[in-house]
């Protein structure tokens, strides 16, 4: 995918500090790699996919790592292993479903000779 750093400052609303970059460079091919695998191979890149991409990248940014959950009121913070936030949301789920492939079966008619409407088995068809 041809997301960028300044794909997610323009929508992030904030200049992203040196420091920081390489961190979202990283989150850019992680999400990237997560919707590759979510829709299968063969979709397309479209403006669609972009943006989820980048909302994603701006959700985990939002979250410290390690922390599993926040309460601001009397401040509690609960740490962890690491961030279970870090695959895509249940947004982002829904609305990459529409570049997913979708599986269906095909009914196959064959071809079998018929004499008065009655199908004769292990017959040649007629030439």
């Amino acid at each position: 995918m041809s997301i960028t750093v300044s794909d997610v400052e323009v929508r992030l609303g904030r200049k992203i500090e040196d420091a920081e970059k390489p961190r979202v460079e990283a989150f850019i091919e992680d999400a990237s790699a997560l919707v590759a695998d979510y829709c299968g191979s063969g979709f397309r890149e479209t403006a669609g996919i972009k943006a989820v991409i980048c909302a994603e990248v701006i959700r985990w940014l939002a979250v410290q790592p390690g922390i599993v959950s926040e309460k601001v009121g009397d401040i509690q913070v609960e740490f962890g292993s690491s961030a279970t936030t870090q695959s895509l949301s249940p947004a982002a789920r829904s609305s990459l479903k529409r570049y997913r492939r979708k599986l269906a079966s095909v009914p196959l008619l064959v071809d079998q000779p018929r004499w008065n409407e009655v199908s004769i088995l292990d017959a040649e068809p007629l030439r």
